[in-house]
């Protein structure tokens, strides 16, 4: 499956869930109506990293971003930093400003291993030393430590060559009340 052909399917699930009041992720359905005060709402970054262990491309789900930046509230595959909003090139960590949402309440993160499979980042690599997360202020949030050897043990080949993510090396999915 391609990027055109993921970002279709996303907008199709997104009319439909939008249709019938329930809140969206990029996965479809978070089991909330959108409607109710404190439905959870969560959304999946695919990450890409360059030769150099530094994060080189995004995938940014519809939805996660307000309505001040229309390209990234639509959503889609990102190469390069989208002003103050969406910046990540270069580094290992994500800088998200102006989401539609106001508190993060977790992340959880998964990577593709060198044997071929998508794991999930056990939870000692999540925390203060490893992956985490600041809330900066209200829709806004920065996610630090996204380092390969907190993800999949440092490795950035081989990459996924079929299924959603495919060409992606790591999720990292944001949780909002």
């Amino acid at each position: 499956m391609n990027c055109s052909q993921l970002l279709n399917r996303t907008l199709a699930s997104r009319l439909v869930c939008e249709t019938n009041q329930i809140a969206i992720g990029p996965t479809g359905p978070t089991g909330g109506s959108a409607t109710i005060p404190g439905a959870l709402k969560a959304f999946t970054i695919y990450v890409d990293y360059s030769a150099n262990n530094a994060i080189s491309r995004l995938y940014i789900p519809a939805g996660l971003f307000g309505p001040a930046n229309p390209v990234l509230a639509f959503g889609g595959v990102f190469t390069a930093n989208q002003g103050t909003d969406l910046v990540f090139l270069g580094g290992t960590t994500i800088t998200l400003n102006n989401t539609a949402y106001a508190f993060v309440s977790s992340i959880n993160a998964s990577g593709y291993i060198p044997a071929g499979a998508w794991q999930p980042v056990y939870g000692a690599r999540i925390g203060p030393t490893f992956i985490n997360y600041s809330v900066t202020n209200d829709n806004a949030v920065l996610i630090e430590g996204l380092d390969t050897s907190n993800i999949n043990g440092g490795s950035i080949t081989p990459k996924p060559t079929t299924g959603v993510a495919a060409g992606f090396l790591a999720t990292v999915t944001i949780f909002y009340v």
